[in-house]
């Protein structure tokens, strides 16, 4: 396939960027659709250099924000091209094991937004220009690629070990309590697209227009954990990756990328619609992909949300307060953050403006300070301890007692009560520490 249109969201890095290169190598008008303009422009010029002939633009794409998406399309009209492949691409994720909500301009949980959402409202705006392009185009067809992930699948070793939990349509954005952790609006953000994608197929029977999902693999140099910390990125994309490339266990940016250009560009997937692909090969996806109650309920809810024409609108909720929102600190840092606040509240020149992102900034900077070697917490412990059996040893030598047996008894309770207050500090010290997964289980992960 080639001397076609395609749209390519996130294209600016990762993925995006080498799905959008091979496309226009292979003589494609290609749209890179990126949040940045900078970045957007940026990677337009980088394919440029490398191919002067190439049919590259950028255009502005907020999937954050659904009068984002409305724009872009309108934009896009406004060039008066047609329109015959879809590359939904753009996606996120926070740390594994993060437990702070955070939302879109529309006050929908961010990665649920990002990751499914505002491509569910891109892909219905431009529905029609497929359409058009699939019943008058030479070639008779048109598509659309939702890439997605294996970590939709509750059978992933990384999903059990979190104690990842089946979609719940009543808890949409995980606002019961207990419920929220970044592996788990990844997962149900990765299932939503796969949900869509069998739904959608459902719908365009008989249409030419053919949508599908693929699985691109592990691959670490991806710009997907841009939202975690920077250890975890580090040990992602420098420790990790090499380790696993020798071992085959991960994707390079040019496998994946081929694996997603194949489905948008196989002459032999012509008319194939409502396919997972895995590895360059069909795959079946997971037992609660298939449910078809499930793919009807979330693309109905999708719709409400996104007020498509034709079901009743529906409105998030507005989020809760900044103060509910921010990370609980540690005791330290609380104490400092009050010293700070007292301070403040005696000198002049103070503004209240900014306080919100402020204190939020004042969180991960405390967070950070919290990230330990688990190694370090066992020296310290270690010395605590010493101190403690020591006051235990003095305290005991100066107490007399009549019995052997009471003494023993006596230092026993003694000594049992400090080494249960350190183990529990150990604990609470450990539980800081920033792994979002387990080595062990990383070459499970296959993140876009």
């Amino acid at each position: 396939m080639t001397g076609r249109v395609v749209i390519v969201t996130g294209a600016n890095s990762g993925i995006g960027f080498e799905v959008a290169r091979h496309l226009c190598e292979g003589g494609n008008d290609v749209v890179l659709a990126c949040r940045s303009e900078e970045k957007g422009k940026a990677a337009v010029e980088k394919i440029l250099a490398q191919n002067p002939n190439a049919l590259a633009t950028f255009m502005q794409l907020d999937l954050e924000d659904l009068s984002s998406v409305r724009k872009f399309v309108e934009d896009f009209h406004s060039t008066g091209k047609e329109l015959h492949v879809l590359v939904n691409n753009a996606g996120m994720s926070y740390a594994f094991k993060d437990k702070t909500r955070r939302f879109t301009k529309d006050n929908f949980e961010m990665t649920m937004g990002i990751n499914h959402l505002g491509p569910f409202l891109l892909t219905h705006l431009l529905l029609d220009d497929l359409k058009k392009t699939a019943e008058e185009g030479e070639d008779g067809e048109a598509r659309i690629i939702n890439v997605t992930s294996s970590m939709h699948d509750l059978s992933v070793r990384t999903n059990r070990s979190n104690n990842v939990q089946p979609l719940d349509m009543e808890n949409f954005f995980l606002d019961k309590p207990s419920t929220y952790s970044g592996i788990q609006a990844y997962k149900n953000s990765k299932l939503a697209q796969i949900l869509f994608t069998y739904e959608l197929a459902r719908k365009l029977e008989g249409s030419k227009v053919t949508v599908n999902c693929v699985c691109p693999g592990f691959i670490p140099k991806t710009g997907l954990v841009r939202h975690n910390s920077s250890a975890t990125r580090f040990m992602v994309r420098h420790v990790l990756n090499p380790v696993f490339k020798v071992m085959k266990i991960t994707r390079s940016l040019d496998q994946g990328s081929k694996a997603v250009v194949d489905v948008a560009t196989n002459d032999k997937l012509k008319g194939v619609s409502g396919k997972y692909f895995s590895d360059m090969q069909e795959k079946t996806s997971s037992e609660e992909s298939l449910k078809d109650d499930l793919q009807k309920s979330l693309y109905k809810l999708s719709a409400r949300y996104c007020h498509l024409d034709g079901y009743e609108p529906l409105d998030a909720p507005e989020p809760p307060p900044p103060e509910e929102v921010v990370k609980t600190k540690s005791k330290k840092g609380k104490a400092n953050k009050d010293e700070k606040q007292e301070a403040g509240a005696s000198g002049e020149g103070e503004e209240d403006k900014g306080e919100s992102s402020k204190d939020e900034a004042e969180a991960k900077v405390e967070d950070n300070k919290e990230i330990k070697f688990i190694d370090e917490d066992e020296k310290q412990v270690e010395k605590e301890n010493q101190e403690k059996t020591e006051e235990v040893t003095e305290k005991n030598d100066e107490k007399k007692t009549d019995s052997v047996e009471d003494s023993g008894k006596e230092q026993t309770e003694t000594v049992e009560e400090p080494v249960k207050e350190i183990k529990e500090k150990v604990e609470e010290e450990i539980k800081k520490v920033d792994v979002d997964t387990p080595i062990q289980q990383v070459p499970e992960i296959a993140a876009q």
